[in-house]
């Protein structure tokens, strides 16, 4: 079997973010990049099946829509135990021409099951992995939180309302996933960044690809109301107040 875990690059969830001059752009000068939390957990189930059953599980490949300063993350996904990194060199623009970019190398090289993260934790637009699904022909799984290999077969777990579903799912799939699929993220070790450094990341052509997304204006949210504190002992005041907020004599 061959694996394909598509990552994103987005921003450390302690990165401050900031917005250009005019609300044009985003400011990534000091932005502190990172794998997608859902993305590294699909890679760390993935590389452990491959642990698991290296007869069964052939290989272990990453792919990523960015530009140059994506190759640092794809170096890290190479670190915690994947084969080989693909980089698509284009921008990611919106869910659609991500998905158009990635179905153009799923559909000329096979991959057994295509492992997406449910959502980016920056623009958590939970898109790429049911429009793949249309694009490539492959059955979509979603909200997958379990996924294992018994006897030769591949068994899935999902989420659903009321409860989860087990399932013997036939490649090829692709398989959305949600938390639960590890226990926890894995970390790169000593040995792992030292063989990362020997892999090499194919750079892929964008192809001509529509989107749909165009981003006019950015602005932060307007600053909240400073907290007044009233003490326990002015309980007249605080009643006061309350009343003055919601219109009442």
């Amino acid at each position: 079997m061959k694996f394909l875990v598509c990552i994103s690059q987005v921003p450390d969830t302690e990165t401050k973010i900031r917005i250009s001059p005019g609300g044009e752009s985003l400011d990534h000068t000091e932005t502190t990049w990172i794998i997608n939390p859902w993305d590294q957990l699909s890679l760390t189930r993935a590389v452990a099946l491959k642990k698991e059953f290296p007869s069964i599980v052939e290989s272990v490949t990453v792919i990523s829509v960015g530009n140059g300063n994506t190759e640092h993350t794809l170096r890290k996904a190479l670190s915690l135990g994947a084969d080989k990194a693909l980089r698509i060199d284009a921008e990611p623009l919106d869910s659609w021409f991500v998905a158009r970019q990635i179905s153009e190398i799923i559909n000329k090289d096979y991959f057994d099951i295509v492992f997406t993260g449910i959502e980016s934790s920056d623009f958590n637009g939970y898109a790429v992995g049911g429009m793949l699904a249309e694009l490539t022909g492959y059955t979509c799984l979603p909200d997958v939180s379990s996924i294992d290999i018994a006897e030769g077969r591949v068994m899935v777990q999902r989420e659903v309302e009321g409860g989860r579903e087990k399932l013997e799912a036939v490649v090829p799939f692709i398989a959305v996933i949600q938390k639960g699929i590890a226990s926890a993220p894995s970390i790169s070790s000593m040995k792992g960044i030292m063989e990362a450094r020997k892999k090499d990341i194919e750079v892929v052509p964008a192809i001509d690809a529509e989107y749909f997304t165009e981003y006019i204006h950015y602005e932060l949210p307007a600053l909240k109301k400073e907290c007044e504190l009233i003490t326990e002992t002015n309980l007249y005041e605080l009643v006061t107040k309350l009343h003055a907020e919601a219109g009442i004599a």
